[in-house]
């Protein structure tokens, strides 16, 4: 089927859907997991979690990329691409339970949390590693071998948008996510002690936070004992944004279903109405 038919199909609408959903949770996911390891568990596991300990996860991560690319493709042949497909929507309950794992960690200083937090998401962008190996033969079994080509450039604008979209989510939720910690601390500090703390009145907040002349752990030396440090909320709303992506391309795969086989036949219609006025071209300048 040419690309033409194909986007006369919804199933060329549910397969955007499902790589645009894997693709934005799995750039998010990596662009926030590194960030979510210091943050979080080097705080709560100092002694485990040092830089050289964030590097090698830096360096499992994109081990779990490569590997997803190569080990999921192998399995697909036994497997089918749509199941596998299903498998991937694992990664939306893995991603809406990633803030329980973090907020576990901060509250007992176990090393559990961080076996699952590192487990979960290696698994997860092995899954987005998955995607990339597995669209042109999941494009064939819908569409057939001939024109793969021109319909995955097509799909490929899923994940252009997923590029664009990933990022200023990632940025938007967790810049909205520091503003609302910072209100919330402030709002626990004396103004007297905040105004000598940073030379400006609490009313000042929002452009002192723009400036990073207020920062979550300068308000943390100023609050009241026992204030909880709000670091490791920071990208609740962003994994659970993940969470809802990944749910949406469950829904696209499971929604997916064999091409009508009209498509197929107005298709090969086309194919011959065109070699047919060629003919009649060539017949007519012979």
């Amino acid at each position: 089927m040419g690309h033409v038919q194909a986007m006369k199909t919804p199933q060329f609408y549910l397969m955007w859907a499902l790589i645009c959903g894997n693709s934005v949770s799995g750039l998010v996911l990596i662009s926030s997991a590194k960030t979510i390891m210091t943050d979080v568990f080097a705080g709560a596991l100092p002694l485990l979690v040092t830089g050289a300990f964030a590097t090698g996860y830096v360096s499992a991560i994109s081990a779990a990329n490569a590997g997803g690319r190569l080990g999921w493709a192998l399995l697909s042949d036994w497997a089918g691409r749509r199941n596998l497909f299903f498998v991937f929507g694992l990664g939306a309950p893995l991603a809406a339970c990633i803030p329980m794992v973090t907020h576990w960690a901060t509250t007992t200083g176990s090393v559990l949390p961080l076996y699952a937090f590192y487990g979960s998401t290696l698994l997860m962008i092995s899954f987005y590693g998955g995607l990339a190996s597995l669209m042109p033969a999941y494009i064939s079994d819908l569409f057939g071998l001939k024109h793969v080509g021109a319909i995955h450039g097509r799909l490929m604008t899923a994940w252009s948008a997923a590029a664009v979209i990933g990022p200023n989510v990632l940025s938007y939720l967790r810049r909205s996510s520091y503003n609302s910690a910072c209100a919330d601390l402030s709002s626990k500090v004396d103004p007297a002690a905040f105004e000598r703390a940073f030379g400006a009145p609490v009313e000042r907040l929002e452009e002192l936070v723009n400036a990073n002349t207020v920062t979550i752990g300068r308000l943390m030396e100023i609050v009241p004992e026992g204030t909880i440090d709000p670091s490791p909320l920071l990208y609740d709303s962003t994994l659970y944004t993940c969470s809802a992506m990944l749910g949406v391309a469950f829904i696209a795969n499971w929604a997916m279903s064999p091409v009508e086989k009209f498509h197929f036949e107005e298709d090969e219609r086309r194919e011959r109405e065109a070699m047919e006025k060629a003919k009649r071209g060539l017949e007519k300048d012979l």
